[in-house]
């Protein structure tokens, strides 16, 4: 097995590439890795095709889900599309996650109710994720309730902190004073204390 040879000063970036790619034990290891990759991105792709099927008949055209989330374009047809998909549940924690990733825009804020639905009791991880997303993005002044809401439901662990920027941008006092009150939650704390600072 070749060996990274040892030198006296600072060795670049594609030195060291150069160095790896004589090291036979890196490159099985990087085939392996490259190949478990191709696997997992197939494995995903044939997963999301019937969603990618609605979205072409409702007229949107893409590749993957993942486009939606990739374009600034607005989709307004796609969103019941992915929010019928997501409610029926049963696909891989990335697809589930994409399709709360392509909900999480503004017009989404419609269909809160059954959002809400899916976060109160997910499935899955990549839906409790996606739902999170989706919510956090689409909220108004209007859902700042239940956003702090969300916030007391520690079983939602991490997928909370989604909520904590949408709450100092709407909540205004109340928002703030709620923020105020995370700084020393285990979970919460480190968002809320930088987004009081404006370090975010």
């Amino acid at each position: 097995m070749g060996r990274v040879r040892k030198r006296s000063g600072p060795i670049s970036a594609t030195e060291l590439m150069d160095e790896l790619g004589k090291d036979e034990g890196y490159q099985e290891k990087r085939a392996v890795f490259e190949a478990e990759l191709r696997e997992r991105t197939e494995v995903l792709r044939v997963a999301e095709q019937p969603i990618v099927a609605d979205l072409r008949a409702a007229g949107i055209d893409v590749e993957s889900v993942w486009d939606l989330v990739n374009t600034s374009e607005p989709y307004p047809a796609a969103l019941p599309v992915l929010l019928r998909h997501l409610e029926r549940g049963g696909y891989p924690d990335r697809v589930m996650e994409s399709m709360g990733r392509a909900l999480a825009v503004k017009p989404t804020v419609t269909l809160w109710d059954r959002l809400k639905a899916l976060y109160l009791a997910p499935r899955s991880a990549g839906e409790q994720e996606g739902a999170a997303v989706a919510l956090a993005a689409s909220a108004t002044d209007a859902q700042i309730g239940d956003l702090i809401a969300f916030l007391s439901m520690e079983e939602r662990g991490a997928s909370r902190v989604y909520f904590v920027r949408p709450i100092l941008a709407l909540g205004g006092d109340r928002g703030r004073q709620v923020l105020e009150g995370l700084r020393g939650d285990p979970a919460l704390g480190k968002e809320a204390s930088a987004l009081l600072s404006g370090r975010k």
